[in-house]
């Protein structure tokens, strides 16, 4: 597996060496204020922050998807694909350079909303059958129907790991089936739980950054802070990277980073395409470098991760498993958007 670790000052990064970013006046705060159904912003033409590393990695993940020892689900809420380079997120491009990834061919569900989206990336199904159809926390309605990844993952004896941003994210799984679930405010605190959890070993975790979604209600999508917030994820991410190494764990271990959602202006209620459509990023064991076109959706995310876990898929998981992020034959591909409408 690989990545790089960036932020105010010069920080170690997932290869061994460092990465200095430019000046912070040379970071871009703001892009087009109205995003457009049709095209993705672009960096103006005066900026000259370039967030590409400069090193070559000398690490090459492990080539079968049989040495997948665990799988790490990162979830950074709200991210727009076009905001990973303008942030930028070095740490995640590099993820998904060497990796299997897709800016423009994955999407949410059609209510693209926190919860919702989250029960479907977990549980492989739409919402009309997880029945998490609200955006707030209803203790009555319980958690997150069918069988989802966690479920599996538990029965199996595996130890499973959730630390989220947000307490309404209880239910996504049933507490039986997480054997650590906590939940921390702002992303150094997600990025503090999430190493501990580390070195105490995991098969399965998820972690939630809230930081995007939070700053680009009350600051607007794409703008500095909401930039900031995910520079401030990646460095987040960079620091696991590190744990992982540190343990022995990094180079049998499956990362799927996405979102549950994009956004524009100060909301994401399902206006234009950049509410709708999410990045998707495969990187470690087996995992072939390649850019995915195929249509995705975020029930595959759950899904995959059991499928690399060798777990036991379920006939109405309306997900499919991205057999193409490993080099595979994609067995199956959707046909549409598979949920009712």
């Amino acid at each position: 597996m690989a990545v790089l670790v960036a932020g105010c000052g010069s920080a170690p990064n997932l290869w061994g060496d460092s990465f200095a970013p430019a000046p912070a006046s040379n970071v871009i705060d703001t892009v087009a204020e109205t995003p457009s159904s049709t095209s993705m912003p672009t960096m103006p033409p005066t900026a000259t922050f370039t967030p590409a590393p400069t090193f070559t990695p000398t690490l090459t993940p492990t080539p079968s998807r049989a040495n997948i020892e665990r799988v790490l689900i990162i979830s950074y809420d709200g991210m727009r694909p076009d905001a990973i380079e303008l942030a930028p997120m070095p740490n995640l491009m590099e993820l998904a350079k060497n990796g299997a990834y897709s800016y423009t061919s994955a999407r949410t569900i059609d209510y693209p909303a926190t919860s919702p989206s989250h029960a479907s990336m977990l549980s492989g199904l739409c919402m009309e059958d997880h029945g998490v159809i609200y955006n707030r926390y209803f203790m009555y309605m319980g958690y997150s129907k069918g069988v989802d990844v966690f479920d599996l993952a538990h029965e199996a004896g595996m130890k499973t790991v959730m630390i989220v941003s947000k307490d309404k994210l209880r239910q996504l799984a049933e507490p039986e089936t997480t054997d650590v679930f906590e939940i921390a405010y702002g992303e150094p605190a997600v990025t503090r739980a999430a190493v501990a959890q580390i070195d105490e070993g995991f098969d399965l975790m998820f972690i939630h950054f809230a930081g995007g979604d939070n700053r680009g209600h009350k600051y607007g999508w794409m703008s500095g802070e909401y930039m900031k917030v995910l520079r401030e994820g990646d460095e987040g991410l960079g620091a696991i990277i590190v744990a992982l190494k540190e343990n022995g764990l990094f180079d049998t271990t499956l990362f799927i980073v996405t979102a549950d959602h994009g956004g524009h202006d100060k909301n994401h209620i399902g206006l234009v395409i950049e509410d709708y459509r999410i990045p998707w990023i495969a990187y470690g064991p087996g995992v072939v470098q390649k850019e995915l076109t195929l249509p995705m959706y975020t029930m595959d995310t759950g899904v995959t991760a059991a499928y690399a876990l060798n777990l036991p898929l379920q006939p109405d998981w309306d997900g499919i498993p991205v057999y193409e992020a490993f080099g595979e034959l994609q067995l199956r591909v959707h046909d549409g958007y598979p949920c009712k409408t």
